[in-house]
């Protein structure tokens, strides 16, 4: 019987150290994968906040082509030209703030905050109007293939009409006379852009097609992982622990390899864990996270590995550190007995 209770006992020892890497691991990667600070101080480390205005130009692309409401001129730019004319009227400090914005709006959206995410362009809008807005029009026409005639008569004719519109770069000594037609066409475009964009639509919002729903399950598991280690510390306790030295060398062991194998996949194990996280981006987040921003998100997880392994570095030394010196007590406690 004394026999079989060891065995129990060892048993649960052994699955408590595999639960307590396991845990320590998945809680920590539950609490700060899914949040945005992790992936601003990433974006920040990586430079990905250059990323921002192909973002935005993907954004505002899509919301433009087939929208039957949409300004013709806007519906004549290319995301190469949303891209040229965001990074050229948004300063960086701008953009970083909205980048953050949407960052925030992303995972709102990921932890149930809010049903959809959208991107602020007021912005964009402010600086669309005045110097700024005519310097980016002009280059986003200097930048395409030469006027035809009819193309240059359109122009003449107040630069856009009803209908498909195809940009061209007209010659340089018109560039003047064209310059109150831009500007009276930036008023219209500034009416005609939103005020925001929708990254993440709310239509699957609380309905069985609902993304988050798979997500929130593989959060929960991670969440009640600690469970698991207490219920094999609490089996441990019961099987063999009969005496102060018991209890010092049946905890004392298990704490000691779950805290030093931890350690150590917290100093080497980086690459492991990016993968996990990458892993379950790519099978739990891809179908609501938009692709370019998914894309961007992806680049960072190596960073945000980092960020996760420190407290998981922490937690498991201070664990192992305790683990320690109740095996020193316990070993000094048997053999000051056998004096």
């Amino acid at each position: 019987m004394d026999q079989f209770r060891k065995f129990l006992a060892r048993t649960c020892a052994l699955l408590f150290t595999l639960s307590g890497i396991t845990a320590l691991l998945l809680f920590n990667i539950e609490r700060t994968a899914f949040t945005s600070a992790g992936y601003k101080q990433a974006f920040e480390d990586q430079k990905l906040y250059e990323r921002m205005p192909e973002i935005l130009a993907s954004a505002l692309f899509t919301s433009t082509v087939g929208n039957a409401n949409a300004d013709p001129y806007l519906e004549a730019l290319s995301i190469e030209d949303w891209n040229a004319t965001i990074t050229s009227l948004l300063p960086p400090e701008e953009l970083k703030s909205l980048a953050d914005n949407t960052l925030d709006a992303v995972f709102d959206y990921v932890n149930g905050k809010t049903d959809s995410a959208v991107i602020s362009l007021l912005p964009f809008k402010s600086h669309l109007t005045g110097n700024s807005g005519v310097e980016a029009v002009r280059k986003i026409l200097q930048a395409q293939p030469p006027c035809t005639a009819e193309q240059l008569l359109q122009i003449g004719l107040g630069f856009i009409q009803s209908g498909d519109v195809s940009l061209c770069n007209p010659p340089e000594e018109l560039m003047g006379f064209m310059t109150p037609l831009i500007e009276s066409q930036l008023q219209v475009m500034t009416i005609a852009v939103p005020d925001q964009v929708t990254l993440i639509p709310d239509t699957r919002s609380g309905t069985p097609a609902d993304p988050r729903a798979k997500l929130n399950w593989a959060r929960t598991v991670m969440k009640i992982t600690p469970v698991f280690p207490l219920l094999f510390l609490f089996g441990i306790t019961i099987f063999a622990v009969r005496s102060f030295v018991d209890w010092l060398k049946w905890w004392g062991w298990p704490f000691l390899i779950t805290g030093g194998v931890t350690s150590l996949i917290a100093v080497l194990g980086a690459p492991v864990l990016g993968f996990v996280i990458q892993r379950v981006l790519q099978s739990q987040g891809f179908g609501f996270i938009p692709p370019i921003l998914f894309s961007a998100i992806g680049e960072t997880t190596s960073a945000v590995t980092g960020q996760i392994l420190k407290p998981v570095l922490i937690e498991s030394l201070i664990l192992g550190s305790v683990g320690l010196v109740m095996v020193v007590v316990a070993v000094y406690l048997l053999k000051k007995a056998y004096r």
